[in-house]
C-alpha cells in the first residue's frame, strides 16, 4: 500500500516537472515569436506574409572581405498549384535602403503584395526575392563558392542571382517562357545590367527609377519593356531612363514608358502598390 502511494506521488511529480518544462518552454517559444514578428514589423513587412517565403541562401566571398559570407533569399511559391501546371516567376530587386543579412527587408512593396491570398489568386506565381549584402551593389564582384558551375570563377552578384533562377526552375513548376524581372533604384539598375548580360532569359521587364549603358540595349530590345521614373527624382535623373527608352526606341524597340509628373524618388508606391496596369501588363508577355 505505501508502495504504491509512494509510486502515485512520484508519478505526480514527474507529470508536474514535464508539465513545468512545457509551460517554460512555450512561454519561450511565444517571446522569440513576439521579437521575431516585431522585428519584421520593423522592416515594415507583415510577419504573416513574410512566413509564407521559403529561405534560401548561398556562401560568396568578395573581395576586401577576409571571411565569406551568405548572400540571403526568399521565394514565394505559389498558394495552390495545379497538379501538372506551370507557373511565372518575379524576379525582384530592391534598392539600397533594404540591403543588409536580415533577410526581411526586401519583401517590402511587390514581394509582400503579391504574398496575399487576394493576390496570389489573381497573380499566381513564384517570387524571388534576393536582398544585397550592406555596402554592395548588384553588380558587385563576388566569388560563388557553393556553386557547382561556378565555384571559383569571379562574377558579379547578378550572376548569382542567374544561378538561382535556374536552380529555382530546375527544382519548381516555372514556365520557363515567363521569367519577369524588375526592381527600383539600385535594382532599377539592376534590372538593366540583368538584361544585358541575359538578354534571352526574361520574357519582359519593368525596370523603375534606375538607369544603365545605352550601348547595351542593342542586346534586348527586342524585350517588352515597362518603364517608369518620377519627373521630379532628386536622387537618380529622370533622364537616366529617358536615355535608355530613346536609345531602345533607335534600336526598333517599343518599351512602354511612364514619367510620373511631381512624383520624386518613390515611383514604385505607385507602380507596384497604387496600381495593377504594370502586373497586368507583365504576366501577359510570354516568350515564343
Amino acid at each position: 500500500m505505501k508502495l504504491d502511494v509512494f509510486r502515485q506521488r512520484k508519478m505526480k511529480s514527474v507529470i508536474l516537472i514535464f508539465l513545468g518544462w512545457l509551460i517554460v518552454n512555450l512561454i519561450v517559444l511565444a517571446f522569440f515569436d513576439y521579437q521575431e514578428r516585431k522585428f519584421i514589423l520593423s522592416k515594415g513587412v507583415d510577419p504573416d506574409r513574410a512566413y509564407k517565403f521559403k529561405i534560401i541562401s548561398r556562401q560568396v566571398s568578395v573581395p576586401g572581405y577576409s571571411n565569406p559570407f551568405p548572400v540571403k533569399s526568399r521565394l514565394l511559391c505559389p498558394t495552390e498549384r495545379r497538379h501538372g501546371g506551370e507557373y511565372p516567376l518575379i524576379v525582384f530587386l530592391h534598392g539600397v535602403g533594404e540591403r543588409g543579412f536580415d533577410n526581411v527587408a526586401q519583401l517590402k512593396s511587390l514581394p509582400q503584395r503579391l504574398a496575399a491570398e487576394d493576390e496570389q489568386e489573381k497573380y499566381p506565381c513564384f517570387l524571388l526575392a534576393p536582398q544585397c549584402p550592406p555596402k554592395m551593389n548588384w553588380s558587385s564582384e563576388t566569388v560563388l563558392i557553393d556553386s557547382t558551375s561556378t565555384a571559383g570563377k569571379k562574377t558579379i552578384l547578378l550572376d548569382l542571382v542567374y544561378q538561382l533562377i535556374l536552380d529555382i526552375s530546375a527544382k519548381h513548376s516555372i514556365d520557363t517562357k515567363r521569367i519577369y524581372i524588375t526592381g527600383y533604384s539600385m535594382g532599377g539598375h539592376g534590372t538593366w545590367s540583368m538584361l544585358a548580360r541575359y538578354p534571352d532569359l526574361f520574357a519582359a521587364a519593368s525596370p523603375l527609377c534606375g538607369g544603365g549603358d545605352p550601348k547595351s540595349v542593342e542586346k534586348f530590345s527586342h524585350l517588352p519593356l515597362w518603364v517608369v521614373h518620377g519627373d521630379a527624382d532628386q536622387v537618380i535623373p529622370v533622364t537616366e531612363s529617358r536615355k535608355m527608352v530613346e536609345a531602345l526606341r533607335m534600336n526598333g524597340g517599343r518599351p512602354e514608358y511612364r514619367e510620373l509628373p511631381n512624383v520624386k524618388h518613390d515611383c514604385w508606391s505607385i507602380t507596384y502598390n497604387q496600381t495593377d496596369k504594370m502586373l497586368e501588363w507583365l504576366f501577359k508577355q510570354k516568350t515564343n
